[in-house]
């Protein structure tokens, strides 16, 4: 009698919560778990009837520039649930960190070959220019007729402005003239050059230096050696299914798909990896809120030795000295990597923000080039039954107060 009230009971939660049972073990909870995708210039998630609400205004990769990113979470149900909220991390980033080669052709790999939607991983990929604005007009530059230049490659490019003037008066005659070359890899794509020029112009009797004759040698080619790689970091082993339906410990790693607009790909060969990384909690000073404040990632840390990209989080965060008296608060748990709302979420509620902003720090230097981050924000959360908690199909978080002090601290908060 007492298991058939007890799966009426969960049968009635599952209906008003509108949410997918994990049926498996002993018991069956009722579970939600939602993620947004936050890349430079994207947005991301829903999921059910728990959600993450955000206000995202995205924002290149510029030094010294902030983008609002307010993090919070609502019940739009008619159950009461536990809340964590964890980050998943992808970070794009040129494997020399922003280090520029210069080589002839000869070399390989350093004259690039155009590959349509190229990911540039583990190859040399070319350092790019901006040749439209500088074969245009307005640009000054002109491009000098190839049978005016001995010393052409194939695809390349010599431009210049300037020429020589003659004094009205005294018949002196000034020679002045810019020069460039850009090796154009596809229509309207170039890549940078280093070249020699001799000094035949200067029996020229134009005035304008695109009608002069040059001889051009040494022709190198800018790239990034190795091109890109991906640094990957899962904050928190997540107990629900990924995307694709499967318990792997993470949300959407290693699977692809989109997310509110938001197209992303890390499956494994996207990634230019073997693995998935498994889960690295936070424990760092420098990386974990204990109240607001700026704090880092992990991703360039670890991809790059550098910290400048920041999370700039909410002042409802707090450490373990204010969990006692937490209520419509935030706090993070080193020893799995969660970030817990101290109360359960009731029906109809939303929590206070976790996060303000990301924050690229002024600091952002060369190894940033061409980079790009992807913070997934990913929330999980399961009824409000202190079972749910520590159940294998629920959260399955581990009580021992010897080795998980703070684990058991939250939990007896949620729970008292």
């Amino acid at each position: 009698m007492k298991k058939n009230n007890k799966k009426k009971k969960l049968m009635a939660a599952a209906a008003a919560l509108a949410l997918i049972a994990a049926i498996s073990g002993t018991f069956a909870w009722i579970t939600a778990q939602d993620q947004r995708i936050n890349r430079a210039e994207s947005a991301a998630v829903d999921d059910n009837s728990v959600t993450i609400v955000e206000k995202w205004e995205p924002k290149p990769l510029v030094p010294g520039t902030e983008a609002t990113k307010e993090v919070k979470v609502t019940n739009t149900g008619t159950a009461n649930v536990y809340v964590r909220v964890s980050y998943e991390e992808v970070l794009k980033h040129l494997t020399e960190k922003g280090a520029v080669k210069y080589d002839p052709s000869t070399v390989s790999g350093a004259k690039y070959t155009n590959v349509a939607n190229d990911p540039g991983l583990a190859k040399n990929m070319p350092v790019s220019v901006n040749g439209t604005q500088l074969l245009s007009p307005a640009g000054g530059f002109v491009e000098v007729p190839a049978g005016q230049i001995t010393g052409l490659e194939a695809d390349t490019k010599l431009v210049v402005k300037g020429g020589k003037t003659v004094h009205p008066t005294t018949g002196v005659v000034t020679k002045s003239y810019e020069a460039k070359m850009v090796h154009e890899y596809a229509p309207g794509k170039y890549q940078s050059m280093k070249f020699a020029i001799s000094d035949d112009y200067l029996n020229e009797t134009s005035l304008d230096a695109k009608d002069w004759t040059f001889t051009v040698s040494s022709l190198q080619y800018g790239y990034y050696e190795n091109g890109y790689k991906n640094t990957v970091v899962n904050w928190a082993k997540s107990s629900l299914p990924d995307e694709a339906g499967t318990v792997t410990g993470n949300a959407i790693l290693g699977t692809n798909g989109s997310r509110h607009g938001v197209n992303y790909d890390y499956r494994l060969a996207a990634l230019g990896l073997t693995a998935i990384p498994g889960e690295t909690p936070a424990t760092a000073a420098v990386q974990i809120p204990t109240a607001a404040g700026e704090k880092n990632v992990q991703a360039d840390t670890n991809g790059l030795g550098k910290t400048s990209i920041h999370i700039k989080y909410n002042g409802s965060v707090v450490d373990g000295t204010g969990l006692a008296a937490a209520t419509d608060n935030w706090i993070y748990n080193k020893e799995d990597g969660w970030f817990y709302y101290t109360q359960p979420l009731l029906a109809g509620q939303t929590t206070a923000n976790l996060l303000d902003s990301l924050v690229f720090d002024s600091t952002m230097g060369v190894e940033y080039t061409n980079a790009s981050y992807d913070l997934v924000v990913k929330m999980e959360a399961v009824q409000g039954t202190k079972e749910a908690l520590t159940d294998s199909t629920g959260w399955g978080i581990t009580l021992d107060p010897t080795t998980k002090p703070e684990t058991k601290a939250i939990y007896d908060k949620l729970t008292n």
